[in-house]
């Protein structure tokens, strides 16, 4: 069958990020060159491994036994992506086909592969998925993702789940790959004023990069997301500290400030810092 362009709950799509690594505008003179090239695969690869998330969940909603909610976003499906459901199985499959254009001009093809153990947001409830020849924009991905329903906390009015990537390889049509593996619990606070929703991660990931560099990722502070920044296209966080070391022994400092919805940060290493606008 064919998705009729079925939207996301908003609030769901915090489950497609997990930390965000951008490129940024003026590094030179903080960073080296292979470093700045860190940070930019960084980007490609979390946002492969992000999206399925996203494809994922509107994939569940669309075939009416849950997940419904007034707060909702456009998914970025083309016209003629199939999505099979089996139910006996507890799986779906998003076919993307030879590959298509979406609205937004990301041109995909392969399986988006799910597996799940309940349409629900029940405590331990697990949602695995997998890839079959799946490619965005010419990159290949495999791995596996899992997203964990950890409960509804009705005091704070949050939801808590857990994104794990393991075995997650990205390979660039050259034959270059880069790996990656991570593992973040999350916090998605209902909207409460203006803002909307919010998003509070925390967490670490790691991996090799395609030059061969191994590099890690740990949020010393949660990062904060709201919905009436990344409703407005910007998806940094609004604040929050980001730890990035890069073959082990370069460190860099992100910290995206208190509060402010703007797309810059400072970036501190080996004892100096700069002001970074990212893209």
């Amino acid at each position: 069958m064919k998705v009729n362009h079925p939207q996301i709950p908003t609030f769901l799509f915090a489950l497609g990020i997990i930390f965000l690594m951008f490129s940024c505008e003026k590094t030179e003179e903080l960073l080296p060159q292979q470093d700045t090239a860190v940070l930019q695969e960084g980007a490609q690869v979390n946002a492969a491994f992000d999206e399925a998330d996203f494809f994922t969940l509107s994939a569940m909603q669309s075939n009416g036994l849950g997940l419904r909610t007034n707060m909702n976003i456009q998914s970025d499906f083309c016209a003629d992506t199939k999505v099979d459901f089996f139910p006996n199985n507890k799986a779906i499959v998003i076919n993307f086909g030879a590959g298509c254009k979406s609205p937004k001009g990301i041109t995909r093809k392969g399986k988006i592969m799910i597996y799940y153990s309940a349409l629900s947001f029940d405590s331990g409830s697990e949602i695995t998925i997998a890839f079959d020849g799946y490619e965005v924009n010419g990159l290949k991905i495999e791995g596996r993702r899992k997203i964990i329903q950890k409960g509804f906390n009705a005091e704070g009015k949050y939801f808590m789940f857990q994104t794990v990537i393991v075995a997650g390889k990205v390979t660039w049509p050259d034959g270059t790959y880069a790996t990656i593996e991570g593992e973040h619990d999350k916090k998605l606070f209902l909207p409460t004023d203006s803002n909307g929703i919010k998003l509070e991660v925390t967490g670490g990931s790691g991996g090799i990069t395609r030059l061969g560099i191994p590099f890690m990722s740990l949020i010393e502070e949660k990062l904060v997301f709201i919905q009436s920044c990344t409703d407005k296209g910007n998806w940094v966080p609004s604040s929050g500290k980001l730890e990035l070391t890069v073959n082990t022994d370069s460190k860099f400092l992100i910290d995206y400030g208190n509060g402010e919805c703007d797309k810059i940060a400072s970036v501190t290493h080996n004892g100096k810092t700069v002001s970074v606008k990212f893209d």
